[in-house]
């Protein structure tokens, strides 16, 4: 064997004598530890998905792939290093990522959720006057002499006067609204029928028409939101007349026109919900059953009726979520920064989000939880605050006092939703609240969804 293969040789056996004796390659012999390789792995993937738990704030969320591999293999280590206190570290901080992965979690009891009872309740209580109501106007509709009682097969103009129809009272079954909504020569109608069949024609560009379906939105904000448009509703209307429409929506027509007698609404009834009617003698044109009465039923379930002059925006954001539980609409809007109701498109605005908020107490949510509120000043002087006054004078303050801006205080908290299992819903949400001169508290976002 040549000398160069002997030196070579040798310095790999010294070289392993060496490591043998390191203490570093007697620990990665170590049996009962895990080596540095695969503890830094498992320690990486850890910390990327107590990233994602922080970034998702609360909500739940599947694990991907990066997370299961965290799993996977802090798994592996435990079992081969099963008593290994870095490993058993890594299983302390999997549980707890595991955990916050499937959501953070409040105790919601049946008081909870008594605001939903007590809608169907509502709901029931108000049909009960609706139903009344509906078979007292059709017992007096079906008594005037030719009122169409069965629409179907129509009357044919062609086989009939024309003037014999104008006039007459029909009660109309299956109208669906805004399904078969369509305009035609700058008018808007809903169809009821079909080619075969013949068709009626349902003018909503009429204040009928307005007055009975104002009336029932007004209902659905304020009674029950459980009203879907795309329902088949009874209607009571008059004939006006005989018209050649195209009974389609968009502005592309592809089907060919029908005769159709043309008929101005009286009334509406929706199964199971309402009954509502127009009426040009009121000022909103129309009513739903037992809106006379409407706060006189649903006072006494209000659990909070005022705002006290001195509302934390804690409170306030309590009494917030209340009203729009309770359907009390004085109260939400009282809660409501008077700048942001002061127009009437600014008013239109709030009842839109009084909708949406209906829909979400309804469906999605029921229970907030309200963290502290920080107020900062953001404009004027604050003669009260604590830091200020270890520096200034009362001489210094009224000095400043004159000179200075009104106070205007803003503040800031968060809500957190929870659905009725106890999980929580989205994320926290800001809310934002302003006060002039000490006076009361007003939110100023109240779009914003808790």
């Amino acid at each position: 064997m040549k000398p160069a293969r002997w030196m070579f040789m040798a310095v790999c056996v010294l070289g392993v004598l060496a490591l043998c004796g390191d203490p570093a390659f007697a620990a990665a012999k170590d049996s009962t530890k895990p080596g540095k390789l695969e503890l830094s792995g498992a320690q990486r993937r850890m910390g990327l998905f107590e990233k994602k738990v922080q970034r998702m704030r609360g909500q739940p969320f599947k694990l991907g792939y990066e997370e299961k591999d965290a799993l996977k293999r802090i798994a592996a280590l435990e079992d081969k290093y099963p008593n290994d206190p870095e490993v058993k570290k890594l299983h302390d901080r999997a549980r707890l990522a595991l955990l916050a992965s499937k959501g953070e979690t409040a105790q919601v009891d049946k008081g909870m959720l008594r605001y939903r009872e007590n809608g169907k309740i509502l709901k029931e209580m108000f049909f009960k006057v609706a139903k009344g109501e509906w078979e007292a106007y059709k017992k007096k509709i079906l008594s005037v002499e030719g009122t169409i009682t069965k629409a179907f097969p129509q009357p044919s103009w062609e086989d009939e006067p024309f003037n014999k129809q104008i006039g007459k009272y029909i009660i109309l079954e299956d109208f669906e609204y805004p399904t078969n909504e369509f305009s035609d020569s700058g008018r808007q109608y809903v169809f009821v029928g079909s080619g075969v069949r013949g068709f009626y024609y349902v003018e909503l560009s009429d204040r009928n028409w307005l007055g009975a379906y104002e009336a029932l939105r007004r209902y659905r904000r304020l009674i029950s939101s459980d009203m879907p448009e795309g329902m088949k509703w009874t209607i009571v209307g008059k004939i006006t007349g005989l018209t050649l429409l195209v009974p389609q929506a968009g502005k592309k027509k592809t089907r060919s026109c029908s005769w159709g007698w043309t008929i101005k609404l009286e009334a509406i009834f929706v199964p199971e919900r309402t009954f509502a009617i127009a009426d040009a003698t009121l000022e909103l044109g129309g009513k739903f059953a037992g809106e006379e009465k409407m706060e006189e039923v649903k006072g006494p379930l209000y659990t909070v009726k005022s705002i006290p002059d001195d509302v934390t925006p804690e409170r306030l954001t309590e009494i917030f979520a209340t009203a729009i539980k309770e359907k009390n609409v004085k109260l939400y809007m009282d809660c409501i920064d008077p700048r942001r109701r002061v127009t009437p498109s600014g008013r239109s605005r709030c009842m839109y989000h009084w909708d949406w908020h209906q829909k979400r107490f309804n469906e999605w949510y029921c229970l907030i939880k309200v963290a502290k509120a920080e107020v900062t000043v953001i404009q004027g002087f604050d003669e009260k605050s604590d830091l200020e006054s270890r520096f200034l004078t009362e001489k210094d303050k009224a000095e400043i006092k004159k000179t200075s801006q009104p106070l205007v205080e803003h503040a800031e908290l968060k809500t957190t939703a929870y659905d009725e299992r106890g999980r929580q819903y989205g994320s926290p949400k800001p809310r934002f609240f302003r006060r002039e001169e000490k006076k009361r508290w007003y939110i100023t976002n109240y779009p914003q969804p808790f």
